[in-house]
């Protein structure tokens, strides 16, 4: 996973995995982690992709109003307030 500097925060770059493509247009998605902290950033950027993965998982099971909510959930993420995760 790429992280990139943009106007003093940080965001993830990742590229959509192939079996999405049906339902994801983008090659790329770039998710903004809203911290301008390194160790912050890295603790927050696999709890956030998984959020993603199983957003993109519902609705290739055609649970879209549960996508949704993922979706929802996933871009949320970021701005919650950082908890000590256990990866990296």
């Amino acid at each position: 996973m790429s992280t990139t500097r943009r106007n003093n925060t940080i965001h993830m770059r990742k590229r959509v995995p192939r079996r999405f493509k049906s339902i994801e247009p983008r090659d790329y998605v770039w998710i903004s982690l809203h911290t301008g902290d390194t160790t912050v950033a890295a603790a927050k950027a696999p709890e956030n992709w998984q959020s993603m993965i199983e957003a993109w998982e519902a609705k290739l099971a055609g649970d879209t109003q549960d996508a949704e909510q993922m979706f929802e959930a996933a871009r949320d993420l970021p701005s919650a307030p950082h908890r000590q995760v256990r990866r990296s």
